[in-house]
């Protein structure tokens, strides 16, 4: 197995192979690593160029072959204008959109398509809002592996035809993408499937994928640590898989300290906000029923990893917020007009509720502040079409022409 455990998160048993459950008790499997040759894993950060640089804390050995197409080593993109805007000292953005299929879930199916081929799988299946199954067809394309996507019937067209673009088999399922993940987890064993859903229950080997959103994000600002990092949360890996990338980084000593992780979510489905606003314990979250909203991307009625999630919000003595469809739109064109990024909904939210925390006096004019963008605009044409203004028309008619642009220098 190389250079890591699995461990039963149940009973404490440790697998003496790869398994997706606890072969002892069927429970969530972790992954551990030795953090013994301090030295090498040290090297291994500070001179990273690439993804799978990152090896050591991948839970996959040097001898698996990579399905790879360049994931990761996205930007961290100043944004002085934001930080203006909101009166803070810092602001930046690590924008996940500039992934191969244009999300951060690109990073989950590098190291579960690759671990699904070295395990022989004849087939791989995932439920996914849309950006999961995307970046799961497009690596199993790359391995040679068929691919099963599950999503909500409702699910934007420009998100299904992705899929389908990538040679997936796709099914729109009538419910909501945990109702999608449900179902596949009746049937998926029975027809020999791998799968490669986005959360530990179901696929442990990608929950460290995240861990190197974290990993990038410190190289790229000189190990310095923001004060608060906002994360949306749909499944929730994301979120606890880059706080746990901070803690890898803290315990070799090459931060001083961690960030305060908020989690972001819609109004019309935040299980994750209504758990932490109640005080429940990371293990008393809700299912939402009928949920609703534009960030599609994260409309999950029960976040299978949200307890990692919300433990990771308490432990780091952050916080949880929901923001309406109206705010998430104000942010994405704020981000847009003002720094030149395109974000998805999903994550708009992060910036919608980065304003609404300061304007409480949560966030404080000193602090410093990144957003993770997990996901590129394109990905809501439609949605972004629908709520912009029709452009001005004019005739092939030079004096119209320069009527029409006075017009919009006196609007300014």
């Amino acid at each position: 197995m190389g250079n890591y455990s699995l461990v039963c998160r149940s009973c404490g048993e440790r697998c003496e192979g790869d398994a997706y459950r606890c072969p002892s008790c069927g429970g969530i499997l972790n992954t551990e690593y030795p953090f013994d040759r301090r030295d090498a894993l040290c090297s291994a950060l500070r001179n990273a160029r690439q993804y799978w640089d990152y090896e050591p804390f991948f839970p996959i050995g040097r001898e698996c072959e990579k399905v790879t197409m360049g994931e990761g080593f996205t930007p961290l993109v100043p944004a002085p204008g934001i930080a203006r805007a909101f009166g803070i000292r810092q602001m930046s953005v690590k924008n996940e959109g500039l992934n191969p299929t244009g999300t951060f879930k690109d990073r989950c199916m590098s190291i579960s398509i690759s671990k699904a081929k070295a395990l022989g799988a004849s087939a791989v299946v995932i439920g996914s809002a849309g950006n999961a199954g995307a970046a799961a067809a497009a690596y199993a394309a790359r391995a040679g592996i068929p691919c099963y996507v599950m999503v909500p019937a409702s699910t934007p067209p420009e998100r299904v035809a992705q899929i389908q673009l990538y040679g997936a088999r796709v099914i729109l399922v009538r419910g909501s993408v945990t109702d999608c993940i449900d179902l596949i987890a009746r049937v998926y064993r029975e027809r020999g499937w791998h799968n490669v859903t986005t959360a530990s229950a179901y696929n442990p080997f990608q929950a460290d994928s995240e861990k190197a959103i974290a990993y990038e994000m410190a190289k790229a600002s000189g190990w310095e640590v923001p004060d608060w990092l906002f994360v949306p949360i749909g499944g929730g890996g994301i979120l606890s898989g880059i706080y746990r990338g901070y803690l890898d980084l803290f315990r070799l000593g090459l931060v001083k300290k961690l960030p305060r992780m908020v989690g972001t979510q819609e109004e019309g489905c935040c299980a994750v906000v209504n758990a932490f606003r109640a005080g429940r314990k990371p293990t008393q979250i809700e299912r939402v029923e009928n949920p609703a909203g534009i960030a599609v991307a994260i409309a999950d009625a029960y976040p299978l990893d949200g307890e990692t999630a919300l433990q990771a919000i308490y432990d780091s003595g952050g916080c949880s917020e929901s923001v309406s469809s109206a705010e998430i739109l104000e942010a994405q064109r704020l981000l847009g007009r003002t720094e030149g990024i395109f974000a998805e909904a999903a994550s708009s939210t992060t910036l919608a509720a980065a304003k609404k925390l300061r304007e409480k006096g949560v966030v404080q004019a000193g602090d410093s502040v990144a957003c993770v963008v997990t996901g590129s605009g394109l990905k809501d044409l439609q949605l972004a079409a629908r709520h912009m203004p029709r452009p001005a028309e004019v005739e092939i008619d030079p004096a119209q022409l320069n009527r029409v642009v006075d017009g919009m220098e006196a609007a300014v």
